[in-house]
C-alpha cells in the first residue's frame, strides 16, 4: 500500500512539474518576450492596406514578440480600431499585450491628427486631346482648382520639374521660356496627358502637374520608352502635337475599323512631315501659326475678321512653320498616345502633301500638281456630303 502511494505521489509530482514548466512557457509566450528581443525604441511602418496580421508577422520576424499568433489572439480580445498608416515607435522589451496597448495608443493619436485636417472637395474635369496649356489653365481656373496664371507661370520654368522622376521631359532650352518670338512658350507643353481627372479644390501647381505627368508616364512613356531610346523624344512629341491638331474625325471614331484607318493616316502623315523636313520644304501647317495667340491664319478662313496674315507680328514666332524650316520650337498641344506612337513609328512613303475633307479624312499626294487635283477632288467630296 505504501509503495503504491509512493508511486502515485511521484506521478503527481511529475505531472505538477510538467504543468508548471508548461505554464511557465505559456506565460513567457503570452506575456513575455524573446531573449533576443530588441531593446529600447523599435520603429516599424504600417503601409496602406496592412492589418494587425501584417504587423504581427513583422514583429515576430524581428523577434520583438515570441509568436504573432499570441498577438493576434490578444488583438481579438482587445481589437485595435482603425489601424492607421504611418510610422510607429514602441518600447521593447514588452509583452504582446503591452505592445498592443502601445500600438493602439499611437493609432488613436494618428486618427485624432487626421481628423483635424480639413477634407477638401474634389472636382472632376476632362482634358480633351489637343488642348494647350493656356486652354487647360482656363479650365482649371473655371473649376476652382488652380489660378490660370499660377499654372502658366509654373509651366514655363524648367526648375519646377524633376527630370529624374520624369525622364521623358526634355533638356531645357537655353532661351527664355514665354518669349515665343525667340523661344518656346512653355517647358511642360506636350506632356500633360489628356484624360479625365479628379483634383482637390484648391490644388497647388505642384500637385496638378504631378498628377498630369504621372499619367503621361503611365499612358505613354511606360509603353514607348524602349522604342524611344536613341531618338529625339522632344521632336517626337512636337510632331505628335501638330498631328493632334491636324488629324481626327469631326464626327468622331465610331468603331475599330475607323480607328485603324485613322491610325494609318496618322502614321502616313508623320512621314509626310519627315519627308518635307528632309527635302527642306517648310511644313506650312496652319495650326502651328495659331499657337501662342489663338488667332487663325487668314488663308485658313473665308472671313477676314479676327484672323491674322503671315506678316502680322503675332504670326512671326518660333512656332509658325510657314516661317521657320522644319520642326516648330516645341509642342503646340498635348497629344494622346496614338499620335505620339505614330510620330515614333511612321509609315514610310513618298508623300509631301495632304488635305482633309469636311469629315476629317486625309488624302495624300506626292507632287504639287497632284495636290491641287486632290484639293479639287475633295471639294467635290464635300459637296456630295452636303458639307
Amino acid at each position: 500500500m505504501f509503495r503504491k502511494n509512493k508511486i502515485i505521489l511521484v506521478v503527481v509530482l511529475i505531472i505538477i512539474s510538467g504543468l508548471t514548466y508548461f505554464g511557465f512557457n505559456i506565460y513567457q509566450l503570452w506575456n513575455g518576450n524573446p531573449a533576443a528581443s530588441p531593446v529600447g525604441n523599435y520603429t516599424f511602418e504600417v503601409k496602406s492596406g496592412q492589418k494587425i496580421d501584417d504587423v504581427g508577422a513583422k514583429l515576430e520576424l524581428d523577434k520583438a514578440i515570441s509568436s504573432k499568433d499570441v498577438l493576434l489572439f490578444q488583438a481579438k480580445l482587445n481589437p485595435i480600431k482603425n489601424l492607421q498608416t504611418g510610422q510607429y515607435t514602441i518600447k521593447l522589451p514588452a509583452s504582446s499585450q503591452d505592445i498592443l496597448y502601445q500600438i493602439d495608443d499611437q493609432t488613436g493619436k494618428k486618427a485624432a491628427e487626421l481628423s483635424k485636417i480639413p477634407v477638401l472637395p474634389t472636382e472632376k474635369i476632362t482634358i480633351r486631346e489637343g488642348l494647350n496649356i493656356d486652354q487647360m489653365a482656363a479650365i482649371f481656373e473655371e473649376k476652382g482648382i488652380l489660378k490660370a496664371g499660377e499654372m502658366q507661370n509654373f509651366a514655363k520654368d524648367p526648375k519646377n520639374f524633376n527630370r529624374t522622376k520624369y525622364p521623358f521631359l526634355p533638356e531645357p532650352l537655353t532661351c527664355q521660356y514665354g518669349d515665343i518670338k525667340n523661344c518656346a512658350k512653355y517647358y511642360a507643353e506636350g506632356y500633360l496627358y489628356p484624360d479625365t481627372y479628379n483634383f482637390f479644390k484648391p490644388s497647388t501647381s505642384e500637385q496638378v502637374f504631378d498628377v498630369l505627368l504621372k499619367n503621361f508616364n503611365t499612358r505613354v512613356w511606360s509603353k514607348l520608352e524602349t522604342q524611344a531610346k536613341g531618338k529625339d523624344f522632344y521632336k517626337i512629341v512636337t510632331l505628335a502635337s501638330v498631328m493632334e491638331k491636324e488629324t481626327g474625325r469631326n464626327k468622331g471614331v465610331k468603331d475599330d475599323a475607323a480607328l485603324a484607318e485613322l491610325n494609318q493616316e496618322r502614321k502616313l502623315m508623320a512621314d509626310v512631315f519627315n519627308n518635307r523636313t528632309d527635302q527642306g520644304i517648310k511644313w506650312q501647317s496652319d495650326v502651328t501659326g495659331e499657337y501662342g495667340h489663338g488667332k487663325k491664319l487668314c488663308q485658313q478662313t473665308f472671313k477676314l475678321e479676327g484672323c491674322i496674315f503671315l506678316d502680322d507680328p503675332l504670326a512671326i514666332n518660333k512656332y509658325n512653320t510657314y516661317i521657320i524650316p522644319g520642326y516648330p520650337i516645341g509642342p503646340i498641344s498635348n497629344p494622346q498616345f496614338d499620335n505620339i506612337n505614330a510620330a515614333l513609328n511612321p509609315t514610310p512613303n513618298d508623300y509631301l502633301f495632304f488635305v482633309a475633307d469636311a469629315i476629317g479624312k486625309k488624302y495624300f499626294s506626292k507632287t504639287n500638281a497632284e495636290h491641287i487635283k486632290t484639293i479639287n477632288d475633295v471639294s467635290k467630296i464635300n459637296k456630295d456630303l452636303g458639307l
